[in-house]
């Protein structure tokens, strides 16, 4: 039943021979050890410092007297804004 299924989908859309040839079949170097994981990792961080960056910039007021009440805003008014706000700190200390 499920391989009739699967005939009829790789007939269509060959899902099956994209997984095999991009991610189960796909060889990794020798030399590929634990450490190639940190600079995942530290790409990772920056792609989540320039997302959350740029949101939290559409919010805040770079002024002296509206500094304050934007990092206010974002962290009571903005949906998830605490959120963002904690993740972009966070990612900051990550990264040193």
């Amino acid at each position: 039943m499920f391989s009739g299924f699967m005939n009829w989908v790789d007939a269509r859309f060959p899902a099956s021979k994209l997984f095999r040839e991009h991610l189960s079949e796909y060889y990794a170097p020798k030399n590929f050890n634990f450490w190639y994981f940190f600079g995942v990792l530290s790409l990772l961080v920056l792609v989540n410092q320039l997302i959350t960056g740029i949101w939290l910039t559409m919010s805040f007021n770079p002024t002296a007297e509206g500094a304050f009440a934007s990092v206010e805003y974002i962290m009571r008014d903005v949906d998830y804004g605490w959120l963002i706000r904690y993740m972009h700190s966070t990612g900051a200390s990550a990264f040193f």
